[in-house]
Parts: structure tokens; sequence; C-alpha cells
């Protein structure tokens, strides 16, 4: 039986595609240590969608590279020859291939975005103002297991330059720290008194914008006990790098024990205890040796905004 032998180009062709896609895996596999560690339930899906979109990214960018290196080398011009390349006019297979490979990987790409998107119900509205009615189109957000426990919800209050946190069901509110259960599904309610802030926790791989007269719903689950930082990620004004507060993730009995030591004590008498800030503008200033606003300066924000009636 007489075997057909296999085209020398081809065989180059497809040991070059298997090397880009080994190299693609790779690539994929070893780029845990370009993100923050993985503490909520959603940004095992986001991961997941950054080392996909990573592999690709380092197949196209190999792919192009090794082809822009092998035509300085095998078609640079020879010593004496200073006449003009051939003249090449369209390539239709070519072209299909350009082409076609670039449409499948971005619909690949863009249909697996919409998954993890739809998932993690970042499509569900904001609202605020007036409700214009339903308009016949299908919300996106994630599907609700009823069996699951039941959500934490928690009122966030953006302002130049502190963030506000409130536990309604707790009866706690005025709280410059954010502590949230692990294990426990949360639903973020975020309004903004004054200019556009984002809510961004890298760990939590979540950023959502905080729109004035717009209420922002932002849900997720915490996985991974610890201390975070919570950063407002849209400029907002001259201190807007000072809008930092600490994010704490702990068990649902240490969570349950600060919750009660926090509503033993009147915001009044907690507020009345922390330090004045200097005012410019209108508006707080940290001391000349502190970087950032922290916890207790941000609570005395507050009181100075209060102060002022905002």
């Amino acid at each position: 039986m007489r075997i057909p032998r296999i085209n020398q180009n081809w065989s180059y062709i497809v040991s070059c595609g298997a090397l880009l896609a080994l190299a693609g895996g790779w690539f994929a596999l070893t780029s845990g240590w370009l993100m923050p560690v993985e503490a909520s339930k959603e940004s095992v899906q986001i991961d997941d969608l950054f080392r996909w979109m990573l592999g690709f990214a380092a197949v196209i960018f190999l792919g192009v590279q090794g082809v822009l290196i092998y035509a300085a080398f095998a078609f640079r011009r020879v010593k004496g020859d200073n006449g003009d390349g051939p003249h090449i006019h369209g390539d239709i297979k070519l072209e299909i291939f350009w082409t076609l490979i670039p449409t499948v990987l971005v619909l690949y790409l863009a249909i697996y975005s919409f998954d993890v998107f739809q998932q993690l119900g970042a499509g569900s509205p904001m609202w605020g103002g007036h409700d214009h009615g339903d308009a016949g189109l299908p919300r996106i957000v994630a599907p609700i297991d009823k069996s699951a426990v039941p959500p934490l919800k928690i009122e966030v209050q953006a302002m130049q330059f502190a963030w506000i946190f409130a536990y309604p069901s707790k009866k706690v509110e005025g709280m410059a720290e954010l502590h949230l259960p692990v294990g426990q599904p949360v639903v973020l309610e975020m309004k903004s008194n004054d200019v556009i802030h984002a809510f961004w926790v890298p760990e939590f791989r979540l950023k959502q914008d905080v729109i004035p007269g717009r209420t922002t719903n932002l849900s997720f689950t915490p996985t991974r006990p610890g201390k975070y930082q919570l950063r407002c990620a849209e400029l907002c004004g001259p201190y807007h790098g000072g809008m930092v507060v600490d994010v704490y993730v702990e068990d649902q009995k240490s969570f349950d024990k600060w919750l009660t030591s926090q509503a033993a004590v009147p915001s009044a008498t907690r507020l009345a205890q922390l330090p004045d800030l200097a005012t410019t503008a209108g508006y707080p200033v940290p001391a000349a040796t502190t970087p950032v606003l922290r916890s207790d300066q941000t609570l005395a924000v507050v009181r100075h905004l209060r102060s002022q009636g905002q």
C-alpha cells in the first residue's frame, strides 16, 4: 500500500501551529501571577475568561512576530541585488485565512464574554428617577437559587471623598469600613451624593460606576477571608487618590460580633470621638503626614458634610 507523502510546506505549517498552540496554552495556564488573589466566587469566572483571551492573544502575537522575523531573514536583500521584488497582487486563500480565523476567535470570545456577563448578572439595569416601564426586552440577570442563603443587603453611599456603608437589616449605619461574611451572597445598593465614583476591589474582580441620581446594584459572593481595599476607580476630584477604605471578609461568627459591637455604639457618639480635619474649599483635607483618607478620617468627612447640611 502506498502511503501519500505530506507536503513539506504543510508539515512546517502544522508544526508551527502546534508550537503556537502549546505556547498559548502555557501563557494561559501560567498567567495566575498577573492577577491578585481570587477572593470572590465571580473572580473565578473572570479569570477563566482572562486566561482564554490571553492564550488567544499569545498565539496571535507569536504567530505574527514569527512571520515577521522569518520574512526579515528569508527575504532580505541579497548583496548586489538592487532591483525590486516581485509584484504580487491578491491571494484569495490567504485573504480567506486571515479573515476567517480572526472572525472565529472574536465570535468565540464575544459569546464566552456574554455568557460570563450574564452569569454575573452584570446586565441588570441601574434604576432611579423615572420608571419608563417594560420595554419588552428580557433583563439579563443571574438566575436566583431560592434554596441558597439569602443575600445580605448593604447600602453604599459614595461622596467626595468617602465611602459610607449601612446594613439596614441589622440597623447599623454610618460605617466607614465594609465588613462581609464569607460565603454569603452580597447585594450592594450604591448611590452617589455628588459626582461619578466607581466601586473597585481588585481581588473581587468587580468594578462598577456609582452615578448621581441612580441606584446601582452590584452582587457578588466573597469566598476568601482577609483584608482588602476598596478604591474609587473614577477620577472624582483633587483627593480622589485618598478615597480608600478597608474591606474585611470574615467568618459569620466574627461578622456577627462586629455588627453587635457597632450596633451598641450610637452613630453620633462614634462621630463625636473623631478628630476634626481642616477644610479647603468646603472639603476636608487630610493631614500632611497622612497619605490617604483612612476609616477614622472618612467618618470625619461625614461629620463635616452633615454639619454643612449635605
